[in-house]
């Protein structure tokens, strides 16, 4: 069936893209470079002079604005760079550095306890045994803990003592 021009063809037109398919192909576009400029405008309510938080090309501060001026160098962006993304993580020198030194030794006194004799075993064992009774009756149960603990890493005292000399 011949087209309105007079030729033998009929040019049939692709199905419309997904969204999907239409950002996949957006993305393969070389995009222009857009070079935004810093400005000032006069604001219409008080015709003051007014630095825009912004920058924008120069057509979109013609649209926008009927008094304007450029106050500075031309910034150029190109649609292929990393943009700002508010949730990314930067790590601070400081950070850094704690994270590649080693970690601290935590109670190194416990990793090599210092050796006690039986006698001044006895009596730390002693101690402790009172200790914990005491925080039990008072209710102090974190300290009481505690106690225990220390009294479990006490080593075991032996069944005869020796004898003195």
């Amino acid at each position: 069936m011949p087209d309105s021009a007079g030729c033998g063809t009929i040019v049939q037109r692709p199905a419309p893209l997904l969204q999907w398919q239409r950002a996949a192909f957006r993305a393969r576009i070389p995009r222009m470079a857009l070079t935004l400029f810093p400005f000032r405008y006069r604001d219409a309510a008080t015709g003051k002079w007014v630095r825009a938080r912004y920058k924008a090309t120069v057509e979109e501060i013609a649209q926008r604005h009927a008094q304007w001026e450029i106050t500075g160098p031309a910034e150029s962006r190109s649609g292929n760079a990393a943009m700002f993304r508010p949730h990314y993580r930067i790590v601070a020198h400081a950070e850094l550095k704690r994270l590649e030194d080693a970690a601290p030794v935590l109670d190194p006194h416990r990793a090599s306890p210092p050796a006690i004799d039986p006698l001044e075993a006895d009596l730390v064992r002693t101690f402790l045994r009172r200790y914990v009774r005491y925080c039990a009756r008072t209710r102090r149960y974190a300290a009481m803990q505690g106690a225990a603990r220390l009294y479990a890493e006490l080593p075991p005292a032996p069944l005869h003592p020796a004898p003195a000399p």
